[in-house]
């Protein structure tokens, strides 16, 4: 919260999945990297020239919220809030009154962390699926989707995460629309 923005959100997503790429040897040599829009990078190594749509999985009512307990309100230690992808912005009041009440709600059970990451992580993939609709989008060689996790959630098991994600991805037309979809959940990565 201390001044952060999309673009530095952005290089440090994209400084990872270059680290992950050499560690697994799978950069071709030369390499360029252009910051750019539509999509968000231009990966260029050897011969072949990579789009590169990024985005971050994230609740704007809970990032609201992170601001709000920096700023003093709420206790210093709070429990996880249930939130869902695309629900409404809250009133500033509404949050507050929500970090006041500190309700640890029903809580998480059996695979349900996996299952609810699976879900946020499909309807960002979807989200995307729209953006490379939009008129100014430039294809390339190969395109792919790298989503940065920053959603909240008791620590899930990333392998069945994986699994369920890939599930739900499969049925749509995401893997012609990406040719790889990344989500970096610190510190692993999973690719589809």
């Amino acid at each position: 919260t201390s001044g952060r923005t999309k673009e530095h959100m952005e290089r440090y997503t994209i400084a990872h999945l270059l680290s992950m790429l050499m560690k697994a040897d799978l950069i071709t040599y030369p390499v360029k990297l252009i910051h750019r829009d539509r999509p968000d990078f231009m990966l260029s190594m050897g011969n072949r020239r990579i789009g590169i749509e990024h985005s971050e999985a994230i609740s704007q009512n809970e990032a609201h919220k992170a601001v709000l307990r920096q700023r003093g309100y709420g206790p210093e230690t709070w429990y996880i809030s249930r939130t869902l992808p695309g629900e409404p912005r809250k009133q500033h009041k509404k949050l507050i009154k929500e970090i006041k009440a500190n309700d640890p709600g029903d809580g998480w059970e059996g695979n349900s962390p996996e299952a609810e990451w699976a879900d946020v992580m499909f309807y960002f993939v979807k989200d995307k699926l729209n953006t490379i609709k939009k008129i100014g989008f430039e294809r390339f060689d190969e395109d792919w989707l790298l989503i940065y996790d920053n959603w909240t959630l008791p620590a899930p098991e990333v392998r069945e995460g994986g699994s369920l994600l890939f599930e739900a991805v499969r049925q749509t037309s995401a893997l012609q629309q990406f040719k790889r979809i990344f989500v970096m959940t610190e510190p692993l990565f999973c690719e589809i």
